[in-house]
Parts: structure tokens; sequence; C-alpha cells
């Protein structure tokens, strides 16, 4: 194969014509095709010029190394490789839209159905399997009305695993204070304990855990519901009974504050979701 000929197989494996060759090399169409007629030689500084377009040694455009690589026979691949990874890039984009989508709709028609759910009535049933109220360090033994420490209340609680996907979101505390005595001149006798108040406390999604304190702690009682939220639909639960009572105990007729008592209740009665009812072990039927 003589150069011109060698010249024109690379040049037609580029896809180029003889015009667009020349504008590369700085030369007329008309040069061009003398080379390739093997009419004229390439001048040496467009002999480099070639061999570095065609990607290949001085020598190998001359023949005179090692066979030229049959580019034209092969030069096409490159190009069809990425016309397939371009379309198979594609392809996956639009999957992964059409799956996407899917899901959003099998999301959404699962939290259609969720919000649809019918509620029953739930009693004696565990709900949680974490019930804790932990009290701060007092001295005990004052009288109740002259208290003046601050009681500080720490509540836990953890819904069992069939509430997956629920959260303690916080607590509702009915207070309840006590009537002052009457013969402290702050008040005439037989007057009833004064209204209660309600606190409503903000818990940690996470430990269901919340703080409440009372301060210059006189004796008061407290009954405090939990408010638990589902976090894909936002739908509630209606806890019907106390889950935490805190109780002093005064002795009489010192009136002094003894002791404080709390209690716990884990099964209190609620209305639940149905699918979730019936997924709770029944105490009725156990061994």
């Amino acid at each position: 194969m003589t150069l011109g000929q060698r010249i024109q197989e690379l040049r037609k494996g580029l896809n180029l014509s003889q015009e667009e060759l020349g504008e590369k090399m700085g030369v007329s169409r008309q040069a061009i095709s003398k080379w390739e007629g093997d009419q004229t030689i390439p001048e040496l500084d467009k002999l480099i010029a070639l061999s570095k377009l065609f990607g290949l040694t001085v020598g190998q455009l001359l023949g005179v190394e090692q066979p030229v690589p049959a580019t034209a026979a092969h030069s096409g691949t490159p190009r069809r490789m990425k016309l397939l990874l371009t379309g198979l890039g594609a392809a996956l984009l639009i999957l992964a839209i059409l799956v996407g989508t899917l899901w959003s709709q099998v999301r959404v028609l699962e939290q259609q159905t969720a919000l649809n759910e019918d509620y029953v009535s739930c009693y004696d049933r565990e709900l949680f399997q974490t019930a804790e109220c932990e009290l701060s360090d007092m001295e005990l033994g004052f009288p109740w009305y002259e208290g003046d420490q601050d009681l500080t209340l720490d509540f836990t609680l953890r819904p069992v695993k069939q509430f997956k996907g629920w959260e303690v979101i916080g607590y509702t505390a009915r207070i309840q204070g006590r009537a002052a005595p009457w013969w402290l001149g702050e008040g005439q006798p037989g007057d009833g304990d004064p209204p209660p108040r309600v606190e409503h406390l903000t818990a940690d999604p996470k430990t269901g855990k919340a703080s409440l304190t009372l301060s210059g702690y006189q004796g008061e009682s407290l009954t405090v519901l939990p408010v638990l939220r589902e976090k894909d639909t936002g739908r509630a639960l209606a806890i019907l009974d106390d889950v935490f009572t805190i109780t002093p105990e005064i002795h009489y007729p010192s009136l002094n504050l003894t002791s404080i008592q709390v209690e716990t209740n884990p099964a209190p009665g609620a209305s639940i979701p149905k699918s979730i009812a019936l997924a709770l072990p029944d105490p009725r039927f156990d061994s």
C-alpha cells in the first residue's frame, strides 16, 4: 500500500472529506488529492501533523514500521458504543422515573388506606413497652403548704413494636393543687380545691421523653396522658385512661408531705386503628 493510499484510507476512516482534511492540515483540497494520488509527498511538518491526526507514528504512516491498524474498519465502533451507552442511560433514567412514580402512587394509596381505616376501642392491651416517671430528689417531711422546693418529673414512654412508625410527640398533664389551710388566713373552712391547670409538654419523638417542673411543690397531684402520632399519615391515637398518676402522701394531723407515689399504666384504654388492635397480644388468651 502506497503512502497516498494509506492517507486516503485513514481519512475515510475518520469520515473526513478531502476538503475537511485540507482545512485541518492548512492546505487545499487539491493538495490532499495529489497526496492521495501519490503525485506529491507531504512535507515533514505535514507528515507529523497527519500522524498525530491519525494516531500513528510517522514511521507507521510511511509504512516503514509495523502495519497500520485497520482504523477504517473499526473507527465506527467507539461511536456505536457511545450511542449504545447513551441509549442505555436514557432507558435507565426513564425506568427510574417510572419506578419512582409507581412507588409514590403506592405510598399515597397506602396512606389513604390508613387514613380511612376504622378505629376500635381497646382495653387491657399493653400499648407501651416502657412507661417510666422519675422524680428529682426532694427533702420530704415538710408541711405541704410550706413547700419551697422544685419538683421535676421526667417522663419516658415507648410504644410496643406493633406501633411501628408511631411516635410519642407530647404529654398533657392535669395538675390539681390544694386549698390552703383556712387557719393561715388564706380562705374559709370548707373551701374547695382550686381548679386544676393543664400543661402541654413536648416530647422528643425519638425517645418519648419530656420533663415537667413544679416550682415550690406543695403537694399537687397529677394525671398524665400521652399524645401519639403516626409519622407517615399524621393520624393520632385517642388515649382514654391516664398513663401516669402522681399522688402525694400526706401525714395527718401534722400535714407533712411524707412521700410521692408514682403509678404507671402501660395498658390504658384507647381508640386505635383496627389493624393494630388485631396485632396486639390478647391477655385473655395468654397462658
